[in-house]
């Protein structure tokens, strides 16, 4: 399977990581794909383009990614730790976030796929211990599990969109929805106010 860069976009926001893929593409199967993504991830994009990934992602509750896949995937994988957020819940979970954000420079990202608002909590609370060398590394691996889950995704929309003759896929975010979820703890603090 062929991947242009706005494909490879929906999936990760480092440019070093869209680049080499769309370079190493195409793959035969997913399994090939995420080796290759996995190889690439954590051994040709520097500490820099990981962080470069973390900010790609939207806020919860909004949409400001210019891909337009990757913003319905986004509105997706949050809306389980939005149904499951009380009032103090998110309170904490923005002053954890804040400490979070101070001692590491970069925002909390989970794959949090059926995770609850109060176990992703817990995780950033037992994370916030780490030393910063040791949570990048968590981070990073937490971001490929969801470019794993999206690149699921994009193969599954590209092969649908092929055997009904389309030229380009176009994914359904309701069936995306529930399917994983990510998150970015700093969320909290847009809905604390």
């Amino acid at each position: 399977m062929d991947f242009e860069e706005k494909d490879m976009l929906a999936c990760c926001g480092s440019t070093k990581f869209v680049r080499e893929m769309v370079l190493a593409s195409p793959f035969a199967s997913l399994d090939l794909a995420v080796s290759a993504a996995r190889d690439i991830w954590f051994n040709k994009v520097d500490v820099s383009g990981w962080l470069e990934a973390f900010a790609a992602h939207p806020q919860i509750g909004e949409s400001s990614s210019s891909n337009t896949t990757s913003a319905g995937w986004s509105r997706g994988e949050q809306s389980t730790a939005v149904a499951t957020a009380t009032d103090s819940s998110l309170q904490e979970l923005a002053e954890w976030n804040a400490r979070y954000r101070q001692k590491f420079g970069h925002i909390f990202i989970i794959c949090a796929s059926g995770r609850s608002t109060d176990e992703i909590l817990a995780e950033l609370k037992k994370r916030y211990s780490n030393r910063p060398i040791v949570e990048i590394e968590i981070a990073a691996t937490e971001q490929m599990k969801v470019t794993e889950l999206r690149l699921a995704k994009l193969i599954s929309a590209k092969a649908e969109a092929a055997s009904k003759g389309d030229s380009y896929p176009t994914v359904d975010t309701k069936k995306a929805e529930g399917l994983f979820i990510y998150l970015f703890i700093y969320f909290a603090f847009w809905f604390s106010f």
